[in-house]
């Protein structure tokens, strides 16, 4: 009970917590948006296992939280050890490089669909509609929740992993780069392929679509994975949330 007690008042668990919090708003808009992009057939699924289609909001919303929550604690105990941290202090540099990868990430994003897989996409998903739940969903979840669950989480494991497999170091402080390049890297072919259910069900799974998946989402991975190693996670939620806001507000407008 001592424990139990320790734990729950420990400074990881209060920033688990009220980041579980904004899991749950973030859900709460993901699938209030979800909803508007099933077809009829997946809404007759959803209604036969779950009565409403309106009862998908309080489960995505609950498994946000919880899924939010347990990534938040188990990668903060993580990060500890191999010198990584979330870093919410105000740093003008930092946001500077932050806002410039979220430019630059959402330009190659941008134009690459334009230019190159235009194509290939679904004609229609070619027209632009700016959608606010969208917006919100797309800054709350993809820009905090993803990188919790993809950096805080996913790529602090895969650094301690690395290190204790291939470094001769023990000193967490004296980390090889190689070992959080290399992590950077595996984390952002994961984050990229965490995209393939939302690409499947918009897009399909064509290989020009697979390799625009991997390859756009990978980019930012690669960014947002720089910025928590060198400047903390802060800066890394920066820059995913910038990368949709110049995209949806004034990349995508500008081109269609």
């Amino acid at each position: 009970m001592l424990k139990i007690k320790k734990i729950i008042r420990s400074k990881d668990f209060k920033i688990s917590f009220m980041l579980s919090i904004i899991g749950l708003i973030a859900s709460v808009f993901m699938g209030i948006y979800q909803i508007s992009t099933f077809t009829e057939t997946m809404k007759q699924q959803i209604i036969s296992q779950l009565g409403s289609i309106q009862a998908l909001i309080p489960v995505a919303a609950v498994q946000g939280a919880i899924l939010t929550f347990i990534a938040s604690f188990l990668g903060l105990k993580i990060a500890k050890r191999v010198n990584l941290n979330l870093n919410f202090k105000h740093d003008k540099k930092s946001m500077i490089i932050s806002i410039l990868i979220g430019f630059t990430t959402g330009l190659i994003i941008t134009f690459s669909d334009q230019f190159i897989f235009f194509k290939y996409l679904p004609s229609e998903i070619k027209s632009y509609v700016f959608s606010p739940i969208y917006f919100i969903s797309s800054i709350l979840y993809g820009g905090i929740v993803e990188e919790i669950l993809l950096r805080l989480f996913i790529m602090s494991l895969l650094v301690l992993i690395f290190w204790k497999l291939f470094a001769r170091s023990k000193d967490y402080l004296n980390i090889p780069n190689r070992v959080y390049i290399f992590s950077i890297i595996l984390s952002s072919i994961l984050f990229a392929a965490g995209h393939f259910p939302a690409t499947a069900q918009l897009l399909g799974t064509s290989a020009p679509i697979l390799i625009r998946m991997f390859i756009l989402n990978g980019i930012g991975g690669l960014g947002f994975g720089y910025l928590y190693w060198k400047h903390g996670l802060s800066y890394a939620m920066l820059a995913h949330a910038t990368t949709h806001i110049f995209m949806q507000i004034l990349f995508i407008p500008i081109l269609n």
